[in-house]
């Protein structure tokens, strides 16, 4: 091993929500050191932005207070119009959830307010840097290389791996473990300027032949429209293209007015992988998976923050344990993680199914086998 290796007990890869959080849990009960790792330079857009209140618990957890983010930083949201398996609207608070409350995060100034705190309280943050090798030594201990645009190659030497990478799962793949994927949704999606005159409203969903629109104000007086659909049939369609997506949305009956009313900011589309899967790690030693690396869901069912930060949380004790004490309970991990996603997965076919008036639909068809 060389001997500009760098050392750290926890090595983490991925700065979003999961990342983060898994930082400042291990800072704040551990005294472990921790090292992160983050591809982007944290200005990519972020997306996901749906919350039930107990979100609020879980930043506690991590010694950190709602007043402590910036600023509109959180918007109360109490209920969704859905229309879905009718023309007729239907009211629900949310679908996964029966909290009277929910919210629409900033993740702008969420995700920063986090890593910004992960960093405040000790964490090595190394941005714009790529994991090229993983090597597992005899120990169990972890040779990682990597590159950083400005300062080279270089290397880390770390006691626990930990996968934050986002619905990829990079990391798991490379050192050996599985993911079981369910299906390929992606979500196509606009932001809008609020006009001051606009009264904010419900969110909304919209189901149709190809798919489903969701609607939501945000934060700053901004909102968003998105498309969810497989990825062959955003492909097919060409709905990554703005011309024919906006085609596609003067085919729905309710949030087409939306895009009438605002402003695009920009005129330009995101794209993002939605897909449900589930990824297997414990029979790696010294590794664990978090967030949407360890478990994502479909964006109907408003899981992916509040299950980043918990899952981290969790993962947090695990590592902890090991590392203090030399006892592996990443089985009980995976055996949670497991229940509590097949009870997901259950939920979320009951509630596609209630939408029966495409039955040739490839999209419907495929989620009402």
């Amino acid at each position: 091993m060389s001997k500009s290796t760098l050392q750290t007990d926890v090595l983490i890869v991925g700065g979003g929500p999961s990342g983060a959080s898994a930082a400042l849990s291990l800072l704040n009960y551990s005294g472990l050191t921790v090292t992160l790792i983050e591809q982007s330079d944290f200005s990519t857009t972020r997306v996901g932005e749906h919350v039930s209140a107990s979100i609020f618990d879980l930043i506690d957890y991590l010694k950190l207070d709602k007043n402590d983010f910036e600023k509109n930083s959180f918007i109360s949201d109490y209920a969704s119009k859905a229309y879905w398996g009718s023309d007729q609207v239907s009211t629900i608070n949310t679908i996964f959830t029966t909290e009277e409350a929910t919210f629409q995060l900033d993740r702008e100034k969420f995700d920063f307010k986090l890593i910004q705190t992960a960093a405040e309280r000790g964490a090595t943050i190394y941005p714009r840097t790529k994991c090229l090798e993983y090597e597992q030594l005899l120990d169990k201990s972890w040779h990682v290389s990597l590159s950083h645009p400005i300062e080279g190659k270089f290397d880390i030497h770390a006691n626990y791996l930990v996968d934050a990478s986002g619905r990829s799962a990079n990391v798991c793949r490379k050192v050996g473990g599985t993911s079981q994927k369910y299906d390929s949704l992606m979500g196509v999606g606009l932001f809008l300027e609020l006009n001051e005159t606009t009264q904010k409203f419900e969110k909304i969903l919209e189901s149709v032949a190809l798919g489903w629109w969701y609607a939501a104000c945000l934060p700053d007086n901004k909102m968003v429209i998105t498309f969810f659909s497989d990825a062959d049939i955003i492909s097919e369609n060409k709905l990554h293209q703005i011309r024919h997506w906006k085609q596609l949305l003067q085919s729905s009956n309710r949030i087409k007015e939306l895009l009438q009313e605002h402003t695009p900011i920009p005129d330009k589309l995101w794209i993002r992988n939605a897909q449900t899967q589930i990824s297997t790690t414990n029979m790696l030693d010294r590794f664990i998976a978090i967030g949407d690396a360890a478990a994502s869901f479909d964006p109907i069912s408003s899981m992916g923050i509040g299950f980043s930060i918990s899952s981290a949380i969790y993962a947090s004790k695990h590592i902890t344990q090991e590392l203090k004490e030399g006892v592996s309970t990443t089985n009980v991990y995976q055996e949670d993680l497991l229940r509590n996603f097949e009870q997901y997965h259950q939920i979320k076919t009951k509630y596609y199914k209630e939408e029966k008036r495409w039955p040739t639909s490839p999209f419907w068809s495929r989620r009402n086998q």
